[in-house]
């Protein structure tokens, strides 16, 4: 299997193997169940690959894991603090959630139209981690050791109209959760606070007329059934969270345990965006299908035209976090060219 070949190449060429076995009791959590991109390799890759590996290689040493999913120890509000504080030893955390703590981390959702491949930015998370000390430190500082990143999709419309040009959206509630709020400012239209399992009841009573939101969350919350229109936007892919280890459990391995685990980092990032992959492409192909469902694609002069109707949110998020902020946005669209991404707007022009 490649997980295992490119983990063990990696533990091979660590420090000496340990001649007596040991056993490590870990515990791996989640706020979420491993039905999301961003949780199944938790169960079906860290947990079982772990003790392969090692196995494999011909290692005595061992995992026991005790596996705690679903917010069973703690829930979306407290990932970052979950791992920190040792609830689990080793989980997902959601940087989203996390502003205050992690206001770095959330660089994508302040630039918006900068690419829609999330595979690029999978990279661009690790380059900031590399490249940006302030950017590594917010996890450090919070007793946690970064493993691996975590993307979602690009952002789309879902409405109760049909949207052909940015007109459209003048005078509608848009639901633009958290920072994808930024999104929406200077369409004309408001934006509305919520979170995803009460879309569906605020787009059927009218609080809300329509949402921005990533493909792959309507169909598992039937956002299409009374929002029918779909207008592919590309409003820009995320990175919103990383795979991490408790620091104090992380730095009380062996070399070798530490080598093993920062490469299930690197292919729990694989997995994820190899999830998220298919999940886009199977939401498409499913509503494509449906007779109700109303599907189109925003013309690329219209998308210039959003892209520049937006005050200048990533260059105020820079300003509100300092010179770490300047230069974390500075590096992110420079990684995101780098890879491929041609903007629909210089959101580091003037820094």
């Amino acid at each position: 299997m490649k997980t295992r070949s490119v983990v063990a190449t990696a533990i091979l060429a660590a420090l000496a193997l340990p001649a007596a076995a040991a056993e490590y009791k870990m515990t791996i959590g989640s706020s979420h169940p491993p039905v999301l991109p961003w949780t199944i390799p938790l169960r079906d890759l860290v947990v079982p690959i772990s003790n392969k590996v090692l196995k494999d290689l011909g290692i005595p040493d061992t995992i026991r894991w005790t596996e705690a999913y679903a917010g069973a120890l703690y829930d979306f509000n407290n990932t970052l603090e979950g791992v920190g504080d040792g609830l689990a030893d080793i989980g997902w955390v959601g940087s989203l959630w996390e502003p205050a703590k992690q206001p770095l981390q959330n660089v994508a959702y302040y630039s918006p139209f900068v690419t829609g491949d999330f595979r690029a930015l999978m990279d661009v998370q690790d380059s900031l981690m590399d490249r940006v000390p302030a950017f590594a430190a917010e996890w450090t500082k919070h007793n946690t050791v970064y493993l691996g990143a975590q993307v979602a999709d690009t952002y789309h419309l879902v409405t109760k109209f049909p949207v052909t040009r940015l007109e459209d959206l003048k005078g509608k509630k848009l639901i633009g959760a958290g920072a994808i709020a930024s999104r929406v400012q200077g369409t004309g239209a408001t934006s509305v606070d919520a979170g995803l399992p009460v879309f569906y009841n605020m787009l059927q009573t009218g609080v809300a007329d329509g949402a921005v939101i990533l493909i792959t969350g309507v169909i598992p919350f039937k956002l299409h059934e009374v929002a029918p229109y779909i207008t592919k936007v590309d409003l820009g892919a995320v990175f919103s969270g990383a795979l991490a280890m408790n620091k104090k459990t992380f730095d009380a391995l062996p070399p070798h345990m530490k080598v093993l685990f920062r490469m299930l980092g690197r292919e729990y990032a694989l997995r994820v965006a190899e999830l998220v992959a298919q999940r886009e492409a199977g939401s498409w192909a499913a509503l494509s299908k449906m007779p109700n469902v109303k599907i189109s694609e925003l013309p690329q002069a219209e998308r210039v035209k959003w892209a520049n109707a937006i005050p200048d949110v990533a260059g105020d998020w820079a300003k509100r976090n300092g010179e770490p902020g300047r230069q974390v946005l500075k590096i992110f669209m420079e990684e995101a060219r780098k890879r491929g991404a041609k903007p629909l707007r210089d959101w580091d022009k003037g820094l």
